[in-house]
């Protein structure tokens, strides 16, 4: 484990951890946007250090939830893609094809005329 310093509002703070330095320089860039986001004024904040390292639990948290949400998503495009495919695949394959609304339930269907001569046989 390693000591990383970061700066949040001109205050400067030491994390220890073995997660990568330009990753957890992206968490306090993005938890102080949104404490900017949140205050009209430049304040002169002195974040306790449990309370630092909760937020940055929190921050690490959504990060990691939000890059699986966005692999999620890609995954689900891609295979809706592929049953598309698919889809369109057995459709050009078939010699005819009747849409679901165009077809009658309610009228009965008729032989053609070879299974009708079989019937009279």
């Amino acid at each position: 484990m390693r000591s990383i310093k970061i700066k949040i509002y001109n205050r400067e703070y030491n994390i220890k951890t073995d997660a990568d330095e330009e990753y957890i320089h992206s968490l306090a860039s993005f938890l102080e946007e949104r404490l900017k986001e949140n205050t009209s004024q430049v304040i002169d904040l002195n974040i306790p250090y449990p309370l630092l390292l909760a937020i940055f639990k929190i921050a690490d948290d959504f990060f990691r939830t939000k890059t699986e949400l966005e692999e999620f998503k890609k995954r689900a495009e891609d295979r809706s893609k592929q049953l598309v495919q698919i889809l369109d695949d057995a459709l050009e394959n078939r010699d005819t094809f009747v849409p679901a609304s165009d077809v009658d339930v309610n009228e009965p269907t008729r032989p053609s005329l070879s299974n009708q001569e079989e019937l009279f046989k």
